[in-house]
């Protein structure tokens, strides 16, 4: 599987290219929002007369309404796109690649360190995910660092166990026997043979741990252990609840929820593409 592949299995599909075109969207949103916010994300708006635009629904000069406060949904929207993309982002590629790096360990090396790492899967697995963060959040302070190192502690051991089984299948063939006949150390088998063949089944977790990573951000700061220093659309979802939303102003809390559906949304479109390239049987079925 290489990127010319990947491409063009991504081409085939409409739905793959329609999670691209909406993931790069955000991506560009992320970049530019704050920019092209109309107003800051905790900016009460006020109008010719200087009465404040409480609670006023979707319009030209409000794409998305306003808060209870007073707030342009829109403009927080746009600034709530970052942060909800960095964690996503790095919570999906760093525990994918400790998740790798373990499972190669533990596939080829075995003895202890299989032992040791196999137990620590176990573990990872035992723990639940929100108690476990909101206690990671309360001890070292709510920020987007500690949400990344809460996603990662339990999202590793997905990967590591898949690859783990991987390399153990693949320690048995004949060119890696002839490496060991060669005299190639451990290493130089587990990165030059091991990781390339390991590699595409490890990439297929990132986009589903990005999806996992917005979902987390978004459900903890919709219970108040997100980053106060920012505003993502967990905390504009968080809000619009505490603001009766739901009886006063349906928009509030409509644009963010959309926002966090397409988001998970794209990237389980992308990665329809990857289970045809992995398993070549899907291939040969259509």
């Amino acid at each position: 599987m290489n990127l010319q592949s990947i491409l063009e299995a991504i081409r085939r599909d409409k739905l793959a290219l329609l999670g691209l075109f909406t993931l790069v969207a955000f991506i560009l949103i992320a970049v530019f929002g704050p920019a092209l916010a109309p107003y800051g994300p905790n900016e009460i708006v006020r109008n010719a007369q200087g009465r404040v635009q409480v609670l006023q629904p979707p319009s030209w000069q409000f794409l998305f309404g306003t808060t209870d406060l007073g707030r342009d949904v829109f403009s927080q929207v746009l600034y709530g796109t970052r942060p909800v993309l960095i964690v996503g982002f790095f919570a999906a590629i760093i525990p994918t690649a400790i998740g790798t790096l373990l499972g190669l360990v533990a596939g080829y090396v075995r003895r202890w360190a299989d032992t040791l790492i196999s137990r620590a899967v176990e573990i990872a697995y035992s723990l639940p995910f929100e108690p476990f963060a909101i206690i990671l959040l309360f001890v070292l302070g709510p920020s987007l660092p500690t949400l990344i190192l809460a996603i990662s502690i339990i999202d590793w051991r997905r990967p590591a166990r898949v690859v783990r089984n991987q390399v153990m299948t693949l320690s048995g063939s004949s060119f890696i026997k002839a490496a060991r006949v060669a005299g190639a150390s451990t290493s130089w088998i587990v990165l030059r043979h091991m990781l390339p063949l390991t590699l595409p089944i490890s990439l297929i977790y990132i986009p589903f741990a990005f999806g996992n990573a917005v979902l987390a951000e978004s459900a903890l700061s919709f219970l108040g252990f997100g980053d106060p220093q920012s505003v993502s659309w967990g905390s504009i979802l968080r809000q619009a609840f505490d603001g009766g939303a739901m009886d006063r102003g349906w928009w509030w809390m409509v644009a963010p929820g959309l926002c966090i559906t397409a988001a998970v949304t794209s990237v389980f479109f992308l990665t329809r593409p990857f289970e045809e390239l992995v398993n070549p049987r899907l291939r040969r079925s259509q």
